[in-house]
Protein backbone atom coordinates (compact mmCIF):
# COMPACT_ATOMS: atom_id res chain seq x y z
CA UNK A 1 0.00 0.00 0.00
CA UNK A 2 1.11 3.27 -1.14
CA UNK A 3 1.40 6.25 0.75
CA UNK A 4 -0.44 9.61 0.21
CA UNK A 5 2.25 12.44 0.08
CA UNK A 6 1.19 15.25 1.98
CA UNK A 7 -1.18 17.10 1.24
CA UNK A 8 -1.22 20.94 0.30
CA UNK A 9 -3.19 22.39 3.25
CA UNK A 10 -0.85 19.93 5.66
CA UNK A 11 2.15 21.78 4.24
CA UNK A 12 0.63 25.32 4.50
CA UNK A 13 0.00 24.07 8.20
CA UNK A 14 3.87 23.37 8.76
CA UNK A 15 4.77 26.29 7.38
CA UNK A 16 2.92 28.42 8.92
CA UNK A 17 3.76 26.36 12.63
CA UNK A 18 7.38 26.40 11.89
CA UNK A 19 7.50 30.26 11.03
CA UNK A 20 5.14 30.76 14.54
CA UNK A 21 7.93 28.62 16.23
CA UNK A 22 10.71 30.61 14.44
CA UNK A 23 9.70 34.09 15.75
CA UNK A 24 8.97 32.38 19.37
CA UNK A 25 12.64 31.22 19.69
CA UNK A 26 13.71 34.69 18.32
CA UNK A 27 11.66 36.41 20.68
CA UNK A 28 12.94 33.92 23.71
CA UNK A 29 16.68 34.62 22.25
CA UNK A 30 15.88 38.27 22.54
CA UNK A 31 13.93 38.84 26.23
CA UNK A 32 16.32 36.45 27.95
CA UNK A 33 19.39 38.74 26.26
CA UNK A 34 17.28 41.82 28.39
CA UNK A 35 17.55 40.03 31.27
CA UNK A 36 21.02 39.33 31.08
CA UNK A 37 21.78 42.98 29.85
CA UNK A 38 20.03 43.83 33.50
CA UNK A 39 21.85 42.03 35.73
CA UNK A 40 25.16 42.72 33.70
CA UNK A 41 26.31 45.73 36.37
CA UNK A 42 25.87 42.92 39.09
CA UNK A 43 27.01 39.79 38.50
CA UNK A 44 30.33 38.09 37.01
CA UNK A 45 29.63 37.24 33.57
CA UNK A 46 30.84 33.39 34.16
CA UNK A 47 28.25 33.60 37.04
CA UNK A 48 25.54 34.30 34.79
CA UNK A 49 26.42 31.66 32.01
CA UNK A 50 26.81 28.89 34.91
CA UNK A 51 22.94 29.64 36.27
CA UNK A 52 21.70 29.89 32.39
CA UNK A 53 23.20 26.67 31.56
CA UNK A 54 22.16 24.74 34.72
CA UNK A 55 18.26 26.22 34.07
CA UNK A 56 18.43 25.27 30.56
CA UNK A 57 18.26 21.40 31.69
CA UNK A 58 14.33 22.45 32.99
CA UNK A 59 13.12 22.43 29.22
CA UNK A 60 15.37 20.12 27.83
CA UNK A 61 14.05 17.64 30.62
CA UNK A 62 10.39 18.67 30.07
CA UNK A 63 11.40 17.39 26.30
CA UNK A 64 12.87 14.04 27.39
CA UNK A 65 9.14 13.81 29.23
CA UNK A 66 6.82 14.23 26.22
CA UNK A 67 9.44 12.18 23.51
CA UNK A 68 10.02 9.26 25.93
CA UNK A 69 13.69 9.26 25.24
CA UNK A 70 15.15 9.70 29.34
CA UNK A 71 16.24 6.18 28.76
CA UNK A 72 17.44 6.24 25.79
CA UNK A 73 19.37 8.98 25.88
CA UNK A 74 22.02 6.83 27.20
CA UNK A 75 22.31 3.99 24.44
CA UNK A 76 24.82 4.06 21.55
CA UNK A 77 27.25 6.61 23.42
CA UNK A 78 30.96 6.04 21.99
CA UNK A 79 33.94 8.19 22.51
CA UNK A 80 33.50 9.87 19.54
CA UNK A 81 30.14 11.22 20.45
CA UNK A 82 31.22 12.18 23.58
CA UNK A 83 34.39 14.01 22.03
CA UNK A 84 31.77 16.14 19.86
CA UNK A 85 29.76 16.63 22.45
CA UNK A 86 32.98 17.68 24.26
CA UNK A 87 34.11 20.54 21.43
CA UNK A 88 30.29 21.54 20.91
CA UNK A 89 29.82 22.03 24.85
CA UNK A 90 32.70 24.15 24.78
CA UNK A 91 31.51 26.66 21.78
CA UNK A 92 28.41 26.92 23.26
CA UNK A 93 29.82 28.63 26.54
CA UNK A 94 32.20 30.27 24.42
CA UNK A 95 29.20 31.39 22.68
CA UNK A 96 27.44 32.55 26.06
CA UNK A 97 30.71 33.79 27.39
CA UNK A 98 30.87 36.55 24.49
CA UNK A 99 27.54 37.50 24.02
CA UNK A 100 26.84 38.53 27.56
CA UNK A 101 29.65 40.44 27.23
CA UNK A 102 28.23 42.05 24.11
CA UNK A 103 25.21 42.92 25.15
CA UNK A 104 26.44 43.93 28.73
CA UNK A 105 28.59 46.79 27.30
CA UNK A 106 27.64 47.49 23.58
CA UNK A 107 24.36 48.74 22.79
CA UNK A 108 21.50 45.99 22.66
CA UNK A 109 20.41 46.46 18.78
CA UNK A 110 24.04 46.97 17.79
CA UNK A 111 25.07 43.99 19.77
CA UNK A 112 22.26 41.94 18.34
CA UNK A 113 23.17 42.57 15.05
CA UNK A 114 26.35 41.85 14.88
CA UNK A 115 25.83 38.31 15.78
CA UNK A 116 24.02 37.68 12.64
CA UNK A 117 27.31 37.24 10.76
CA UNK A 118 27.72 33.82 11.96
CA UNK A 119 26.36 32.42 8.60
CA UNK A 120 29.51 34.13 6.93
CA UNK A 121 31.99 32.26 9.13
CA UNK A 122 29.87 28.99 8.45
CA UNK A 123 30.79 29.51 4.98
CA UNK A 124 34.36 29.92 5.42
CA UNK A 125 34.52 27.15 7.88
CA UNK A 126 32.14 25.02 5.87
CA UNK A 127 35.23 25.43 3.39
CA UNK A 128 38.11 24.11 5.58
CA UNK A 129 36.61 21.67 7.84
CA UNK A 130 33.85 20.10 5.52
CA UNK A 131 35.67 20.25 2.26
CA UNK A 132 32.75 22.33 0.61
CA UNK A 133 32.44 23.89 -2.33
CA UNK A 134 31.99 27.41 -2.44
CA UNK A 135 31.20 29.52 -5.88
CA UNK A 136 30.86 32.74 -6.57
CA UNK A 137 27.40 33.53 -5.28
CA UNK A 138 28.15 32.61 -1.88
CA UNK A 139 31.71 33.98 -1.75
CA UNK A 140 29.99 37.75 -2.68
CA UNK A 141 27.70 37.08 -0.15
CA UNK A 142 30.56 36.62 2.50
CA UNK A 143 32.55 39.36 1.34
CA UNK A 144 29.22 41.92 1.14
CA UNK A 145 28.31 40.45 5.03
CA UNK A 146 31.98 41.42 6.42
CA UNK A 147 31.70 44.91 4.43
CA UNK A 148 28.42 45.35 6.08
CA UNK A 149 30.10 44.50 9.69
CA UNK A 150 32.60 46.99 9.22
CA UNK A 151 29.82 49.43 8.69
CA UNK A 152 28.94 48.84 11.83
CA UNK A 153 31.83 48.56 13.63
CA UNK A 154 33.58 51.63 12.13
CA UNK A 155 37.05 50.19 13.29
CA UNK A 156 38.66 53.56 12.13
CA UNK A 157 36.04 56.08 13.33
CA UNK A 158 36.60 57.67 17.44
CA UNK A 159 32.95 55.34 18.24
CA UNK A 160 34.58 52.35 17.98
CA UNK A 161 34.00 50.56 21.13
CA UNK A 162 36.67 47.07 21.51
CA UNK A 163 33.28 45.29 22.57
CA UNK A 164 32.26 45.24 19.15
CA UNK A 165 34.73 42.59 19.03
CA UNK A 166 33.07 40.21 20.84
CA UNK A 167 29.58 40.03 19.06
CA UNK A 168 31.81 39.27 15.99
CA UNK A 169 33.25 36.33 18.44
CA UNK A 170 29.81 35.33 19.53
CA UNK A 171 28.92 34.41 15.64
CA UNK A 172 32.44 32.49 14.80
CA UNK A 173 31.73 30.56 18.46
CA UNK A 174 28.09 29.80 16.81
CA UNK A 175 29.65 29.03 13.22
CA UNK A 176 31.99 26.28 14.82
CA UNK A 177 28.85 24.26 16.59
CA UNK A 178 27.42 23.97 13.46
CA UNK A 179 30.22 22.20 12.04
CA UNK A 180 31.10 20.11 14.75
CA UNK A 181 27.44 19.12 14.39
CA UNK A 182 27.88 18.15 11.22
CA UNK A 183 30.42 15.32 12.33
CA UNK A 184 28.00 13.97 14.57
CA UNK A 185 26.70 10.48 13.11
CA UNK A 186 23.15 9.91 11.95
CA UNK A 187 21.01 8.12 14.42
CA UNK A 188 21.64 10.75 17.43
CA UNK A 189 18.40 12.53 18.26
CA UNK A 190 18.51 16.05 18.89
CA UNK A 191 17.10 15.80 22.73
CA UNK A 192 20.12 13.40 22.77
CA UNK A 193 22.65 15.65 21.30
CA UNK A 194 21.26 18.70 23.46
CA UNK A 195 21.80 16.71 26.53
CA UNK A 196 25.66 15.84 25.90
CA UNK A 197 26.36 19.35 24.89
CA UNK A 198 24.71 21.00 27.83
CA UNK A 199 26.32 18.44 30.31
CA UNK A 200 29.70 19.46 29.21
CA UNK A 201 28.65 23.05 28.76
CA UNK A 202 27.41 23.01 32.15
CA UNK A 203 30.63 21.42 33.86
CA UNK A 204 33.03 24.08 31.73
CA UNK A 205 30.92 27.12 33.39
CA UNK A 206 31.20 25.44 36.97
CA UNK A 207 35.12 24.88 36.32
CA UNK A 208 35.75 28.76 35.40
CA UNK A 209 33.40 29.98 37.80
CA UNK A 210 35.33 28.11 40.99
CA UNK A 211 38.60 29.15 38.85
CA UNK A 212 37.37 33.09 38.74
CA UNK A 213 36.52 35.57 41.63
CA UNK A 214 34.68 38.90 41.60
CA UNK A 215 31.38 37.04 41.64
CA UNK A 216 28.56 38.48 43.51
CA UNK A 217 25.97 36.87 46.56
CA UNK A 218 22.32 36.83 45.03
CA UNK A 219 20.72 39.71 45.99
CA UNK A 220 17.41 38.79 46.05
CA UNK A 221 14.92 36.26 44.98
CA UNK A 222 13.92 38.55 42.20
CA UNK A 223 16.85 38.13 40.69
CA UNK A 224 17.77 34.13 41.36
CA UNK A 225 14.24 33.71 39.41
CA UNK A 226 15.52 35.93 36.65
CA UNK A 227 18.78 34.45 36.53
CA UNK A 228 16.59 30.94 36.20
CA UNK A 229 14.64 32.47 33.60
CA UNK A 230 17.77 33.54 31.15
CA UNK A 231 18.41 29.48 31.28
CA UNK A 232 14.46 28.85 30.56
CA UNK A 233 14.06 30.91 27.78
CA UNK A 234 17.29 29.75 26.11
CA UNK A 235 17.04 26.03 26.49
CA UNK A 236 13.20 27.11 25.32
CA UNK A 237 14.55 28.80 22.17
CA UNK A 238 17.23 26.26 21.05
CA UNK A 239 14.38 23.67 20.97
CA UNK A 240 12.09 26.20 19.28
CA UNK A 241 14.98 26.68 16.78
CA UNK A 242 15.46 22.45 15.98
CA UNK A 243 11.73 21.78 15.84
CA UNK A 244 10.76 24.46 13.23
CA UNK A 245 13.70 23.41 11.06
CA UNK A 246 12.29 20.01 11.38
CA UNK A 247 8.71 21.21 10.04
CA UNK A 248 10.29 22.52 7.07
CA UNK A 249 12.82 22.74 4.26
CA UNK A 250 15.52 24.65 6.24
CA UNK A 251 15.90 27.57 3.19
CA UNK A 252 12.19 27.91 3.68
CA UNK A 253 12.32 28.93 7.20
CA UNK A 254 16.00 30.61 7.90
CA UNK A 255 15.30 33.99 6.27
CA UNK A 256 12.52 34.17 9.72
CA UNK A 257 15.70 34.64 11.98
CA UNK A 258 16.21 37.99 10.67
CA UNK A 259 13.12 38.96 12.63
CA UNK A 260 15.98 38.84 15.54
CA UNK A 261 17.24 41.86 14.21
CA UNK A 262 14.11 44.29 14.38
CA UNK A 263 12.59 42.77 17.77
CA UNK A 264 15.95 43.76 18.82
CA UNK A 265 15.93 47.91 18.07
CA UNK A 266 12.17 47.70 19.66
CA UNK A 267 13.32 45.92 22.68
CA UNK A 268 16.78 48.10 23.46
CA UNK A 269 14.93 51.19 22.42
CA UNK A 270 11.53 50.12 25.14
CA UNK A 271 14.02 48.63 27.66
CA UNK A 272 17.35 50.62 27.48
CA UNK A 273 15.73 54.03 25.67
CA UNK A 274 18.29 53.36 23.08
CA UNK A 275 18.33 54.48 19.16
CA UNK A 276 21.50 53.30 17.48
CA UNK A 277 19.56 54.20 13.65
CA UNK A 278 22.85 56.49 12.63
CA UNK A 279 25.48 53.61 13.72
CA UNK A 280 23.64 50.37 12.24
CA UNK A 281 22.39 52.15 9.12
CA UNK A 282 23.46 50.97 6.01
CA UNK A 283 25.42 48.42 7.53
CA UNK A 284 22.35 46.04 9.05
CA UNK A 285 20.42 46.28 5.53
CA UNK A 286 23.91 45.13 3.75
CA UNK A 287 23.87 41.92 6.53
CA UNK A 288 20.46 41.26 6.20
CA UNK A 289 21.26 41.18 1.96
CA UNK A 290 23.83 39.00 2.37
CA UNK A 291 22.23 36.25 4.74
CA UNK A 292 19.02 36.10 2.49
CA UNK A 293 22.00 35.86 -0.71
CA UNK A 294 23.44 32.91 1.31
CA UNK A 295 19.61 31.34 2.09
CA UNK A 296 18.58 31.68 -1.71
CA UNK A 297 22.04 30.17 -3.16
CA UNK A 298 21.69 27.16 -0.92
CA UNK A 299 17.87 26.77 -1.66
CA UNK A 300 18.95 26.57 -5.45
CA UNK A 301 21.51 24.40 -4.77
CA UNK A 302 19.13 22.28 -2.71
CA UNK A 303 16.27 22.35 -5.81
CA UNK A 304 19.04 21.29 -8.35
CA UNK A 305 19.90 18.33 -5.79
CA UNK A 306 16.49 17.31 -5.43
CA UNK A 307 16.06 17.44 -9.26
CA UNK A 308 19.05 15.12 -9.87
CA UNK A 309 17.63 12.06 -7.25
CA UNK A 310 14.84 12.25 -8.95
CA UNK A 311 16.16 11.85 -12.39
CA UNK A 312 18.24 9.56 -11.46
Amino acid sequence: MTQNPPSEKSNLKNTYLAIATMLLAVLCVDFYMVVIKFLGDDYSIVQLALFRNAAAIIPLFLLLLFTKEYFLVFKNVDKKFIYLSFLRGLCFLAMNIFVFISVINLQFATAMTLTFSSPFFIVILSIIFLRDRVGIYRWSAVIIGFIGVVMIMKPTSDIFNIYSIFPILTALAWALSVIVLKYIPDGHSTAKIQLYTLIFNVLGAAILFFLTSNHAEIQSAKDFWLMMLTGFLGGTAAILFIYSYRLIEASKIASFEYFGIPSSFILGWFFFNEAPWSQLFPGVLVIIFAGMLIIWRDNVKQKSINVSRKIN
